[in-house]
């Protein structure tokens, strides 16, 4: 099997994963009783796991099949055990021990994928790839999500034994898409050797400032959760709708923006979709009108299409820079995951002080406050660097 169709196949398989197993899971914790605060350690925990394992354990990882593969079943085992710990008295608690379980295990995988990718893929075809690979997403995203929501409303009777089914086909999607890609790494046989790590030696003033623009993102999910489930009462199937209508603009709008991307180059693709999720944020806790607030989430799936595809697009172009590909590549998940960890945190802290509404207009203020932070932020270029170009079209402030 070609190594395109491989990462085509996983590319449908993991977004049907994160459909069945993801999309509806913070609105599982909400309805399974839990607090504004868990909810935000809900989006903070796993990150804060990832983060940690790409600072001590990934980096030191060889990049082989053996590896991969191991770091899959330990994810397979902890997916599996957050679909059934939701049955238990109090599952809370217990769901989020698999979860930073799972989040270990799932980095390492995360990490070492585009380093088995760069092996097999062309340089100058990863734009294509990567649009390709999120038109997919989008699509998976727009059908399944309009299913799942329909038939776990449809279900609700049997609650949470219809989430518990939802997930367990999650797992097995997952774990085959694994495989897929195992089938692409290295079969060699490394003696593995761990030891103390010092992280973010490949970190340049780039991806800091990308972690910035991450942490300001990352505080907004548990707000939308709280505002959308406990404040609005919405549905599953409502929710869904944001993730079609998101998804419908996306996949229609992404070959203009490839197009756009290979003209201009990806920062400034990524600049306009911060600046662009940030705006759409700022009407929310005002609105109830479904239909606005489904305008809101449209515009808000389109810009984080955007941001994925070229932030993707900058790494893989970026690591030629860098003599120590894995660390960088670690490095890299590792400060998005710091943000990831922060972000919620922070909006979690903000509902301590101020109301809902006047937290979203907060978090504009800090997501645009981090994206003018670019020339203040400090830079090094690392071991390699000059082998490529800096690209001319980069200007931030």
């Amino acid at each position: 099997m070609k190594a395109e169709t491989r990462i085509y196949l996983d590319a449908v398989l993991q977004n049907i994963k994160s459909v069945s197993f993801f999309t509806f899971l913070g609105v599982l914790i909400a309805r399974l009783g839990a607090s504004d605060f868990q909810i935000a350690l809900s989006n903070s925990l796993p990150a804060f796991f990832c983060a940690l394992s790409l600072a001590f354990l990934t980096r030191q990882l060889p990049v082989t099949r053996g590896v991969f593969l191991v770091s899959g079943y330990i994810r397979q085992f902890a997916f599996i055990c957050m679909a059934l710990s939701i049955l238990l008295p109090n599952p809370i608690p217990v769901l989020f021990v698999f979860w930073s379980i799972n989040a270990v295990s799932v980095i390492v995988t995360s990490a070492q994928q585009p380093a088995i990718m760069r092996r097999v893929i062309a340089a100058d075809y990863f734009p294509t790839l990567f649009s390709r690979v999120k038109i997919i997403a989008i699509v998976i995203a727009t059908v399944g999500s309009m299913m799942i929501g329909w038939v776990l409303d449809a279900s609700d009777a049997w609650f949470p034994y219809n989430y518990v089914g939802s997930m367990l086909i999650g797992c097995l999607s997952t774990f085959t898409g694994m495989a897929l890609i195992a089938g692409l790494a290295p079969r060699e046989k490394v003696k593995l050797q761990l030891s103390w790590v010092r992280p973010f030696q490949e970190c340049d003033r780039r991806i800091w400032w990308m972690g910035l623009n991450n942490t300001g993102i990352a505080m907004v999910p548990p707000l939308f959760t709280i505002y959308h489930v406990k404040t609005l009462h919405l549905s599953n199937t409502q929710i869904a709708y944001f993730v079609v209508v998101s998804g419908i603009v996306s996949a229609l709008s992404l070959p203009f923006v490839r197009k756009l991307m290979e003209r201009f180059g990806p920062v400034p693709l990524y600049s306009v979709a911060i600046v662009g999720m940030a705006a759409s944020v700022l009407p929310y806790g005002f609105v109830s009108s479904f239909a606005l607030l489904l305008s809101l989430q449209a515009w808000n799936g389109l810009m984080m299409a955007v941001a994925e595809v070229s932030s993707n697009t900058l790494m893989m172009r970026d690591a030629e820079k860098h003599k120590k590909e894995m660390a960088y590549f670690s490095d890299f998940q590792l400060v998005m995951h710091l943000g990831n960890t922060l972000g919620p945190l922070l909006s979690g802290a903000l509902l301590l002080f101020l109301p809902l509404a006047a937290s979203f207009c907060v978090i504009v203020a800090i997501r645009l406050l981090f994206f003018a932070a670019y020339r203040w932020l400090p830079d090094r270029k690392p071991e390699g660097a000059g082998l490529t170009v800096p690209d001319p079209a980069f200007r931030v402030g």
